[in-house]
């Protein structure tokens, strides 16, 4: 049996872990790269040397913001998706899900990649099921029958490469992921509105190619 002493210790201690990564993600999605561990803490209402016991870096504490939050908003899409008796609907969650990943958050999402936590094992927790769906569409006749799993990562860059030609937090771009949707399949669906454009540059996700120097 665990003395009382101790269980309340490891009470306080999941306490301050979960106050902790609350206070991370504000913080992270109010300063970004810049956020500190000071800043976190302070947030937090208890001492850095308290964070850093829990979370021994910075990019330690910002993977569990970036898993949370991958759970909350793309896990909940997969989530939905697996519901869907139509495929295409089933689609168009999932890569709902994961534009809004990107877009919800941008200052997260900066840091994470300053960080080099943009990996491919978050890519793989959304790309296997979307296959799933692909394939699961195809058999059902929705989904044209040259599509195949390796187009879904361009598929989410086309969408995420619209996101700077519309002002912050603007849902402008589902009239593209409708568009998109409507690609896959034979039948047309009704687009949401169009927003205007405005200047940008390309994001960083895409790495576009240098052109060629033409010597």
């Amino acid at each position: 049996m665990v003395p009382t002493r101790e269980r309340q210790l490891r009470t306080d201690a999941v306490r301050n872990a979960s106050r902790i990564i609350a206070s991370a993600q504000r913080v992270f999605a109010s300063v970004g790269p810049q956020a500190a561990m000071e800043d976190v803490a302070a947030d937090a209402g208890v001492g850095v040397a308290t964070v850093y016991r829990r979370f021994p870096t910075k990019e330690a504490l910002l993977r569990v913001v970036l898993d949370r939050r991958f759970d909350e908003v793309v896990g909940a899409a997969l989530e939905c998706a697996q519901h869907e008796v139509d495929a295409r609907d089933a689609m168009r969650a999932a890569l709902r899900g994961a534009v809004s990943f990107i877009a919800g958050d941008p200052n997260t999402m900066a840091a994470a990649m300053s960080s080099g936590l943009m990996t491919m094992d978050l890519a793989y927790r959304f790309f296997e099921p979307v296959a799933a769906i692909v394939r699961r569409g195809q058999d059902d006749g929705v989904f044209r029958d040259d599509l195949v799993a390796e187009d879904v990562p361009r598929i989410v860059l086309m969408l995420v490469g619209t996101l700077p030609s519309f002002e912050a937090g603007s849902d402008g771009w589902y009239r593209y992921l409708d568009l998109i949707t409507d690609m896959l399949t034979a039948d047309r669906s009704r687009l949401s509105p169009v927003s205007p454009v405005r200047d940008h540059r390309p994001p960083p996700v895409l790495n576009l190619p240098r052109q060629p120097s033409g010597k």
